[in-house]
C-alpha cells in the first residue's frame, strides 16, 4: 500500500521527526511512503529533509506561500494523482485543512492527525487552527496523538467533535535505536562538551522557542548547582532563543554548567548517557522528547501538562510539576540527584513503559490498520456531515 504523507513543512519538530519512525516500520508492513511538504524548502522549512532523505524516503515540495493560497488546492490534488498512493495522510494543522478537499478532488482517502494540544489564539492562528478541526473532523478520520490532545480539542470545539471519526493514536518510539547503554559501554559524554567524568547531567531535547522549557530549567541551575556542584544542564537542539538562553547562563553565573549541544544526529547514544531528563513545557501534546529519554532508560522532571503525564507516571518513571516554576524544577532536579538509587528505579520502570504502551511498532501496526481501513472503504473519506 502507498500511502502519501502530506506535511505543513519540514522544520524541526516532533510531527517531521515521526516520520523518520515510521520509515524504519514500513517494510515490515508493506508500507510504501512519500512525503509532500506544502511550503516550499527556503526559510528553515526543510531543515528535516537531509534525515527523512536518510531514512530512504522520497520527498517532494509542493512551495505554497500561504495556506488560502488559490492554486493549493489543485496543485495538492494534481500531487495526490500523480503519486499513485492510495491513502494520504495529512500532519499538522495546513495539512490537515487542504488535504481532505484535495482528496476528495482526487478521489483518494485523507487521514489527519494533530500534534499539539489548543492553547489561547487569536486572529490567523485561531483561524488557522478552527479551519484544521472543522476539516478534519470531516476526513475519513482525525488522528490526537495522546489523551490530553483530544480532550482539549473536544472541549474547545464540541461542535467538530465527532467520536466516529476522532480517535487517539499515541507516537512511538523506536526501542532498538533508543535503548540503555549496554553493561560495559562507556559512559562518558562526548568530550566536546567539557562534562566531568561523573558529573550529574540533566539533558533537555527541544527546539528552542517560547514555551520549551529551556528558560526555566536554565533559571533553575543556580539552585540544582548550590546543591549539586558538578550538576550539567545539556540542551540539545537550537533555535530562534539560543542567545537569549545563553546570556541568560552567564547573567545567573551557571554559563559553565549549562552545555549547548546544538541540533544532533546523535541524541539516541546521548540519552543514555545522561542522568535524567528535564521538560518544563508549558505547552505539549506528547514530547518526542520525553518518549525517546523513557526508551533510553532514564526517568524525567517534567510538567503535568497536556499529554506528558501519558509519558511520565509521576512516582514511577519521573517526576511530575504542577507548573514550569523555576523553584519547581530546581527542587525536584534536586531531589532526584539526591537519590540515584531512585532515580535507576524509575529509569528502568519508564524503559519499560517504553517498550510496552510506546513502542514504533505498536504505533506503526495501528496506523497501517487504519490506512487499511480506509483504503478498502472509499465512501468514508468523503467530506460530509452526520455518520460515516
Amino acid at each position: 500500500m502507498k500511502v502519501l504523507v502530506v506535511i505543513d513543512s519540514l522544520n524541526f519538530g516532533g510531527a517531521e521527526n515521526v516520520l523518520v519512525t515510521l520509515a524504519a516500520e514500513a517494510p515490515r508492513l508493506d508500507l510504501e511512503l512519500e512525503v509532500l511538504s506544502l511550503a516550499p524548502p527556503t526559510g528553515g522549512k526543510a531543515t528535516w529533509l537531509p534525515r527523512l532523505q536518510a531514512a530512504g524516503l522520497p520527498v517532494r515540495f509542493l512551495g505554497l506561500e500561504r495556506l488560502l493560497q488559490p492554486s493549493g488546492i489543485p496543485r495538492l490534488a494534481r500531487a495526490i494523482r500523480e503519486s499513485g498512493c492510495d491513502v494520504v495522510h495529512a500532519h499538522l494543522e495546513d495539512a490537515s485543512t487542504l488535504a481532505p478537499i484535495a482528496g476528495l478532488l482526487a478521489r483518494r482517502p485523507v487521514l489527519c492527525t494533530l500534534h499539539h494540544v489548543p492553547g489561547p489564539l487569536s486572529g490567523r492562528e485561531a483561524v488557522r487552527e478552527r479551519l484544521a478541526v472543522a476539516v478534519g473532523s470531516r476526513s475519513a478520520g482525525l488522528i490526537f496523538v495522546s489523551q490530553g490532545s483530544y480532550d482539549g480539542f473536544a472541549a474547545v470545539y464540541p461542535r467538530s467533535h465527532t467520536p466516529s471519526r476522532w480517535s487517539i493514536v499515541h507516537n512511538g518510539v523506536d526501542v532498538r535505536r533508543f535503548r540503555p547503554l549496554e553493561p560495559g559501554s562507556p559512559a562518558a559524554l562526548p568530550s566536546e562538551f567539557g562534562i566531568p567524568e561523573g558529573a550529574p547531567v540533566a539533558a533537555l531535547v527541544g527546539h528552542m522557542r517560547p514555551g520549551k522549557g529551556q528558560e526555566e530549567a536554565v533559571r533553575a541551575w543556580p539552585d540544582v548547582v548550590a546543591a549539586h556542584p558538578q550538576a550539567r544542564l545539556l540542551l540539545i537542539g537550537n533555535g530562534p532563543r539560543e542567545e537569549l538562553l545563553r546570556e541568560l547562563a552567564r547573567d545567573l553565573g551557571v554559563a559553565s554548567h549549562v552545555v549547548f549541544a546544538g541540533a544532533r544526529d546523535d541524541v539516541h547514544d546521548l540519552l543514555p548517557r545522561a542522568t535524567l531528563a528535564v521538560l518544563p513545557t508549558h505547552s505539549e501534546a506528547l514530547p518526542t522528547a520525553l518518549l525517546e529519554a523513557s526508551a533510553s532508560g532514564i526517568p524525567t522532571v517534567a510538567t503535568d501538562v497536556g499529554g506528558v503525564p501519558e509519558v511520565v507516571v509521576d512516582g514511577e518513571t519521573g517526576w511530575l510539576l504542577p507548573s514550569p516554576s523555576p523553584d519547581l524544577v530546581a527542587s525536584a532536579v534536586t531531589k532526584a540527584l539526591d537519590d540515584p538509587e531512585e532515580l535507576a528505579r524509575r529509569g528502568a520502570a519508564a524503559r519499560v513503559r517504553a517498550e510496552t504502551v510506546f513502542s514504533a511498532s505498536g504505533w506503526a501496526d495501528a496506523l497501517a490498520a487504519r490506512y487499511a481501513a480506509v483504503a478498502a472503504d472509499r465512501p468514508t473519506a468523503r467530506l460530509e456531515d452526520g455518520r460515516p
